[in-house]
């Protein structure tokens, strides 16, 4: 029986991620397939149901809206699913079904190349849903010293251990948050800084919007391009141990996957 993987979530139609999984099939030659299934919010316990009854999907990656809600449907998550709050990543164990948050290793992963030891000092995520957690997880686990995050609902964010390390700030302090900060992360699908950000003041600061099409973002295009972390590396390297875990091989990303995947979204 052929091996299914799927990604779910209510915008995936056009998700890039069945091409980084047939493109690791391909290189690894594995026969498997990897698809998406388009959920809406109303439509989400019967068909999230029916996934979890499919004999032949062995895992699937959860998107926007369902990070959180999916840890009802789960006979278990890992440690850290826990400590963020959010699963992005399901796996069928026998009879049972197993949550694990691989977004926060592909964030890691993901700055790794452009944020010194030295440069780890203060943070400003916008947004706090699903995959802002894990980022504020993964930034703690990085050693950022500050990391203060701006969110519509502020008492969201009072559950996540706000004190001396994490703070939040105010919509009108976002400019200046961000020109003392090292790096800010959007999260956020608009760009909040369009009325509240001169270009030339933050030409220093490293810049990551999580949207990955298109690659250079509205928000990015506020910063330096050489100061650019782009969603689509994120969005690779969350996906790599979910392949190992669901196909047994550590997958390759490679020159040949960067320049697919160029190829395949907006620059």
């Amino acid at each position: 029986m052929k091996k299914k993987a799927l990604v779910v979530g209510s915008f995936v139609s056009k998700s890039v991620s069945p091409i980084i999984f047939n493109y690791w099939f391909e290189k690894h030659n594995i026969d498997a397939n990897y698809d998406f299934r388009e959920i809406e919010e109303k439509n989400f316990n019967e068909e999230i149901n029916n996934i979890l009854n499919d004999k032949e999907i062995i895992g699937f990656n959860v998107t926007i809206p369902f990070k959180e809600l999916i840890k009802n449907k789960l006979s278990s998550f890992d440690e850290h699913s826990k400590e963020i709050g959010a699963v992005n990543c399901v796996s069928r164990h026998g009879k049972s079904w197993v949550g694990k948050n691989t977004d926060w290793v592909g964030f890691c992963r993901t700055i790794k190349q452009s944020i010194s030891e030295q440069s780890k000092k203060t943070a400003v995520v916008l947004g706090y849903g699903g995959a802002a957690k894990a980022i504020v997880y993964s930034l703690k686990k990085s050693g950022f010293k500050k990391i203060k995050i701006y969110n519509r609902t502020k008492r969201k964010i009072k559950k996540f251990n706000v004190g001396e390390q994490i703070t939040t700030i105010d919509f009108q302090d976002i400019s200046k948050e961000i020109k003392d900060a090292n790096i800010v992360i959007n999260t956020i699908p608009v760009n909040i800084l369009q009325e509240t950000l001169a270009q030339n003041d933050i030409n220093e600061i490293f810049a990551c919007d999580i949207v990955y099409n298109p690659k250079t973002t509205n928000f990015l295009n506020h910063f330096k391009k050489e100061k650019h972390i782009y969603g689509i590396s994120m969005l690779v390297h969350q996906a790599a141990p979910c392949f190992e875990e669901w196909f047994g091989v550590k997958p390759i990303v490679d020159e040949g996957l960067w320049r697919l995947l160029d190829r395949k979204i907006k620059q």
